[in-house]
């Protein structure tokens, strides 16, 4: 049983929001708070939550990293899937004041900026080319969800570009209207979450499945521990590109029912009467 992200050290968020640095950190208080509240450029306090999304994934990704190695160390130490070395190591990795568990944030840091955000969205989305599927969410996405007001869009961006990069860049411009809406911003979490844990995937079937090829298991072994990392990083591949095809089209949804604020008025200042004797303002 995985345990919660909590049990290796991560911060528990409450109502949504990272907890805020505890110890008598004033400074990084302070900071903490100054960047969470409301001002004249942010006045609901929502550009400043993006930051914060990958942050309450670590918990997660931490959880991921140390289950792959519990799994990888038994068959590697035991030569064999066992459920009682699994355990006994899962216990070992995830030990609060162990080595292991303190690398084990460190690690997945470091294996996660191995790839770059394009080759990424190549390993989710399959696609060698403008992967992201914003670069074809108007001509091949936008007719795949009912939500979206297709003609109210025509009517107040134009007719959409048909080019993957200018439709990306359009999509991006309507995302950051969006971008402290609860919808669009949960979306936009999965979506980073599965993204990570499907490039995680990816690094531990090649690294471990060179690991095992050295060690002195059974061909067997080797082959349903390689197959069960290929069905890995499958699955959350698949989740990934749902999450990120999701959250692309959540944009649309939000931005095609929304209302346009209406254009500031300009004071009209009147002119004072002029004194026909002087010829000067009263």
């Amino acid at each position: 049983m995985i345990p919660s992200p909590r049990s290796l050290g991560s911060p528990s968020p409450q109502e949504g929001r990272p907890v805020p640095p505890r110890g008598g950190r004033s400074e990084e208080l302070k900071t903490y708070c100054n960047f969470m509240t409301p001002s004249k450029n942010n006045p609901h306090g929502t550009a400043a939550r993006r930051p914060y999304l990958k942050s309450r994934n670590a918990g997660y990704l931490w959880s991921f990293v140390g289950v792959n190695l519990a799994v990888f160390l038994s068959v590697f130490i035991t030569k064999g899937f066992s459920s009682s070395s699994i355990e006994h190591l899962w216990k070992g990795v995830t030990t609060r004041d162990g080595i292991i568990a303190t690398c084990i944030p460190l690690l997945t840091i470091v294996l996660s900026g191995l790839l770059g955000d394009q080759t990424k969205a190549r390993l989710v989305f399959w696609h060698w080319r403008n992967p992201l599927p914003g670069c074809r969410v108007f001509t091949e996405l936008i007719g795949n969800d009912a939500r979206i007001d297709v003609s109210a869009l025509r009517k107040r961006h134009g007719e959409f570009p048909r080019d993957p990069k200018e439709q990306n860049a359009l999509w991006y411009r309507l995302y950051k209207k969006h971008t402290g809406n609860v919808v669009v911003t949960e979306a936009h979490r999965n979506y980073l979450l599965t993204r990570d844990m499907t490039t995680l995937s990816a690094i531990f079937l090649a690294l471990f499945s060179i690991g095992i090829s050295f060690d002195s298991v059974s061909w067997k072994t080797g082959c349903l521990y390689s197959a069960i990392l290929i069905a890995q990083y499958f699955i959350i591949a698949t989740s990934a590109r749902n999450y990120g095809t999701r959250f692309v089209l959540n944009v649309l949804a939000e931005e095609s029912h929304s209302k346009e604020s209406p254009p500031a008025r300009t004071r009209r200042r009147e002119t004072p009467p002029v004194s026909e004797a002087t010829g000067t303002h009263e």
